[in-house]
């Protein structure tokens, strides 16, 4: 049994590494072939439709780093045992998704349908709009929490208050969070004591279970839609 499993993993490590091999020479050939452009009289702008931001959103916060799996009886791996989100899929897909909120203020947001059309001033205004949030989170809630329709719903409330909580106790970058540096927390930091001449890794990998994050954002969607019955419109102006 033991040579019969060793010979299947022989086998699908030589297919995948054939299948890498012909995946790579077609993207040589693609690349060769077709440089990258849009279609005649197209321009590439900022999304407004705000539920196709929370999709998005909610799609970098299932993006788990699995830590450990459930080891089967044959010796391969089961399911994720433990899973979490590194800072930059939290910060990324939270951001995104808490902007889609905000968006959903607008009512030309609201009723644009997969092939709806925003002038160019409207576009460019809550374009400026989007970019003025900036990436710190604690902001972006604090515009969320001026929204009236937001006060006046304590589910919404209630999900900001516990979104905060995640930040503070598991993302808040670890340097000053002013004026855009919670964007470039993104990337790998050292830091450094300059008198002492010396320098640390960060090593504050103290995250929250990936499923957990994903049970407090996922129904939020729902309910958002629900709140902006935006889903609702979308359907009744289809008809």
């Amino acid at each position: 049994m033991a040579a019969l499993r060793a010979e299947l993993k022989s086998r699908e490590a030589r297919g995948k590494a054939a299948a890498f091999k012909t995946w790579v020479a077609e993207l040589e050939q693609s690349a060769a072939a077709n440089p990258p452009g849009l279609k005649a009289g197209f321009i590439a702008g900022t999304e407004l439709q705000p539920m196709r931001w929370m999709d998005a959103g909610l799609d970098l916060l299932e993006s788990q780093k699995v830590a450990a799996w459930v080891e089967l009886m044959d010796g391969n791996k089961g399911a994720p045992l433990q899973s979490f989100l590194p800072y930059p899929a939290f910060q990324m897909g939270s951001e995104i998704f808490l902007k889609g909120m905000w968006l959903c203020q607008f009512a030309e947001c609201r009723s644009l349908a997969q092939k709806g059309f925003l002038s160019q001033d409207v576009r460019e205004r809550h374009g400026k709009a989007l970019k003025n949030l900036g990436h710190d989170l604690l902001k972006i809630i604090d515009a969320l929490r001026a929204i009236p329709e937001y006060q006046k719903d304590a589910t919404t409330m209630t999900f900001l208050t516990r979104v905060i909580g995640i930040i503070h106790e598991y993302y808040f970058p670890l340097y000053a969070a002013d004026k855009g540096r919670w964007a470039a927390s993104r990337y790998p930091k050292r830091f450094y004591d300059d008198a002492a001449k010396i320098g640390a890794a960060d090593a504050w990998k103290s995250y929250p279970q990936q499923w957990l994050v994903v049970r407090l954002f996922e129904p939020m969607k729902s309910h958002v839609d629900h709140v902006w019955r935006i889903t609702r419109g979308l359907i009744g102006t289809a008809k």
